[in-house]
């Protein structure tokens, strides 16, 4: 399998990350790593990233 061009970390935001972890976690069985209040990583196996804590729309 070609691993180039491939997209290997994302970052997206949150308003509720409690609610986040537990979507995903039940969606697709991610697991997830706070690192403090404002942030937290996942990962599935094949794609990791995270989520910062925020409700910017655009």
């Amino acid at each position: 399998m070609n691993t180039h061009n491939r997209i290997n970390y994302i970052e997206f935001q949150a308003s509720d990350l409690e609610a986040i972890k537990d979507f995903y976690t039940r969606a697709f069985g991610w697991k997830f790593t706070d690192y403090g209040p404002d942030y937290v990583a996942f990962a599935d196996g094949s794609l990791e990233g995270g989520f910062a804590k925020g409700d910017r729309r655009g």
